[in-house]
């Protein structure tokens, strides 16, 4: 995981699509009205040979990107996956794509975003939504293939309440404070297996707080540390958030 100063182009949360045939550089990346980014490398991973031995006719991985004003993918993180293998056969690629540099309106950012993969076992690897995911992990159920599925965790589920075990509050100078006395910002962030904190996003603000408040406390988030995360006492990843109000 890399770390960079990434508060306002974080909080761009885009739904992206990648058709099957998106191996090649200058594939689009997403649809989204306005937005400029395509792949400049795209290895596809592969259905796992494993499960296509045990039956399986079809699976599905979501990750959350974190790619930054240059086109690095600087995070990722797998949100959910129907069997621990289809997230092998991602992690095996993943880490060898590149993207051209995003642009928002004719403005370059960087974004975090998720991405849907679906595995069919001919080999195909397409875009889903969210209604198909939900409809492969039903057909996995029903045909008794759902059991290795894992994904985020409602903090209700889990074993104990997130339990912070580092949580510096951010370093804001007093002068910034003074100016904008109030201020509100809410950041977004995944937890994962270890107790680290990852993709922390600044999600809404209030009172129009400055650029340097909200680096602060993105940079602090990013150093937190939390007791590993359970449920049924095994690890898993959950997504919170986090409320800064600075008063004087």
């Amino acid at each position: 995981m890399k770390l960079a100063k990434t508060f306002l182009h974080a909080c761009l949360l885009l739904a992206a699509t990648v058709p099957s045939t998106s191996g090649n550089p200058g594939q689009p990346f997403s649809k989204y009205p306005g937005l400029d980014l395509q792949f400049k490398v795209l290895k596809l991973p592969h259905f796992p040979q494993s499960l296509e031995e045990e039956g399986y006719l079809e699976g599905h991985v979501r990750v959350a990107l974190d790619i930054d004003y240059a086109g690095e993918l600087r995070d990722w993180l797998v949100l959910e996956s129907s069997h621990p293998a289809f997230t092998q056969s991602l992690e095996r690629v993943i880490e060898d794509w590149r993207f051209t540099a995003p642009y928002l309106n004719g403005e370059n950012k960087s974004i975090v975003t998720e991405l849907g993969i679906q595995f069919r076992s001919e080999g195909n690897v397409v875009s889903m939504t969210s209604v198909a995911s939900a409809l492969n992990r039903r057909f996995n159920d029903l045909t008794g293939y759902g059991s290795r599925y894992s994904g985020l965790s409602s903090i209700k589920d889990l074993d104990t309440p997130p339990y912070p075990i580092s949580q510096e509050p951010p370093s804001v100078p007093e002068e910034l404070i003074e100016k904008y006395d109030g201020s509100r910002a809410v950041f977004t962030f995944y937890v994962d297996e270890a107790g680290q904190v990852r993709i922390p996003v600044l999600s809404q603000t209030d009172g129009d707080p400055d650029v340097l408040m909200l680096l602060a406390a993105q940079d602090a988030i990013a150093q937190w540390r939390f007791e590993p995360p359970t449920q049924n006492r095994k690890p898993v990843k959950i997504q919170l958030s986090q409320t800064f109000v600075f008063k004087k």
